[in-house]
């Protein structure tokens, strides 16, 4: 049986759990920045599954504590527009499994 993809064992690991990319990549054994590439491949593919959604909790200014709601690139900022800080936490992701039963 062959062995998984990069992009399988992402989303095996990121099914129901939550990490941020420098996690992902300590997991995988790949850079970081190989990571998000998968994962903008990854949030593509799930856009046509009924079954699974691409979920991310946004980066967090730890000074005035504001959050990138609107921001849909999965790199991390690298400073708050609000205050200028460069103390932001990173964003982490998950994929959430859909009950689609009707």
């Amino acid at each position: 049986m062959p062995e998984k993809t990069a992009r399988q064992r992402l989303i095996e690991a990121l099914t129901d759990h939550l990490y941020s990319t420098r996690q992902l990549a300590g997991m995988l054994a790949l850079p970081e920045r190989q990571i998000e590439d998968h994962l903008l491949h990854i949030v593509r593919s799930l856009r046509r599954d009924r079954t699974r959604r691409f979920i991310m909790e946004p980066a967090l200014c730890q000074d005035c504590r504001f959050v990138f709601r609107e921001r849909t690139r999965l790199t991390c900022p690298s400073r708050c527009p609000r205050c200028r800080s460069e103390s932001i936490s990173v964003p982490r992701y998950r994929i959430e499994l859909i009950d689609v039963r009707t």
